[in-house]
């Protein structure tokens, strides 16, 4: 997240880490438990090229999406990570705002990943646990 890459949203400690607005994820279960897309939402920035071509590619990534909050003492602490496995890019979409209705509005993209399995680790509280998707075709 540097100056150059994402404006004034920069952040030193996190140079280079890509900056989430949203992070969206679903596990939903009739019979067996069913895996749905991970998507985040995310400004334009020097990752943008790179992930267009990881798509391109069908590059295999493994994802880390750490969860920060601001701690009882006013100091952001990470306290939970999301990390994907053998992950694909399965979706890409670039949002422009209408420069005249949203003219304060800035350049965002939406990646979805699938991914052969999931893991979901509670920092603070010290419990985690993963799933895997096993049944999908890429």
């Amino acid at each position: 997240m540097s100056l150059d890459s994402i404006g004034n949203k920069a952040q030193i400690s996190h140079l280079d880490q890509i900056m989430v607005y949203e992070l969206n994820h679903r596990l939903t279960r009739i019979d067996n438990v069913n895996h749905h897309c991970l998507t985040i939402r995310k400004p334009i920035d020097k990752s943008s090229p790179l992930l267009s071509k990881a798509i391109n590619d069908n590059e295999i990534l493994t994802c880390e999406f750490p969860v920060y909050r601001t701690n009882r003492f006013g100091i952001n602490e990470l306290y939970y990570i999301i990390k994907l496995t053998d992950a694909r890019i399965c979706d890409l979409q670039l949002h422009v705002p209408h420069v005249v209705d949203d003219s304060k509005g800035l350049a965002e993209e939406t990646v979805s990943f699938v991914y052969e399995a999931i893991s979901w680790e509670h920092c603070t509280a010290g419990t985690s646990s993963y799933s895997l998707w096993m049944d999908r075709v890429l």
